[in-house]
């Protein structure tokens, strides 16, 4: 437990500082939140049960866009999804935490777009995570490494677009398609391994990856677009295989 999440837990009573956030009922017995109507937080802790008793299944669209004093935020074990640009462009925000417990299987479009002090994901353990939205971590300008999990079967387009400090991204054995500008530049990406699922990386995938010179592509058949490595100037022409 931080200190900020030490004043939430220890501070203020739970009960009443749910009542600071905002819902939308989903079903009788679950509810997203839609926001929180307190001072300007540096670090939010989402209630896992709203006032009226309903369970918080899901980040609503838009719900945290812009907060540029968030700094840390903690998700409920019973969080499934984040919406659309739901911490879009929270500028100072660094930290973001899932248990292993975590039923979160969907990221929104653009969800972290812009969150420019991300530095790390370790998204490895969150085993229900499957769906990530175009752009969703799309200029993170300082994020430098990113571990996904098994279960993952493609990158959406865009989805790490711009993020010109990422030097280290683990990809699962489940990956099977890179979609379009899906690393784009990535600048300062120099080494990756493709794993042996993969079957299709479209156009612009690695665009403007300047300084990528290590590329090892799966042994079997994988479609690859004419653009999809355009303007790597460092890669080599001939590609490691295996």
């Amino acid at each position: 437990m931080t200190k900020s999440d030490c004043i939430i837990t220890c501070g203020i009573d739970m009960a009443e500082y749910a009542r600071l956030f905002t819902y939308e009922a989903l079903t009788e017995d679950t509810c997203a939140v839609t926001g929180y109507e307190g001072s300007e937080p540096v670090s939010l802790l989402i209630p896992g049960t709203a006032p009226d008793g309903r369970r918080v299944v899901a980040i609503g669209d838009r719900a945290f866009s812009n907060r540029t004093s968030l700094r840390a935020v903690t998700l409920p074990d019973s969080v499934e999804s984040i919406g659309v640009r739901a911490f879009a462009f929270c500028t100072n925000l660094l930290d973001v935490r899932a248990s292993a417990e975590s039923r979160l299987c969907s990221i929104g479009a653009r969800a972290f777009m812009g969150c420019e002090r991300l530095t790390v994901l370790r998204l490895g353990r969150l085993r229900g995570l499957t769906e990530m939205g175009r752009n969703a971590f799309a200029y993170c300008t300082r994020l430098r490494s990113v571990v996904l999990p098994e279960g993952i079967s493609e990158l959406a387009p865009s989805l790490f677009e711009g993020c010109s400090a990422l030097e280290h991204i683990h990809l699962p054995a489940s990956l099977t398609a890179i979609r379009t500008a899906a690393f784009s530049a990535c600048k300062s990406l120099r080494v990756l391994t493709l794993p042996a699922s993969l079957r299709v990386i479209e156009d612009c995938a690695f665009a403007w990856c300047g300084h990528l010179t290590d590329l090892r592509l799966p042994e079997a058949a994988c479609v690859i677009s004419g653009s999809a490595f355009m303007e790597c100037v460092a890669l080599s022409d001939v590609l490691k295989v295996g």
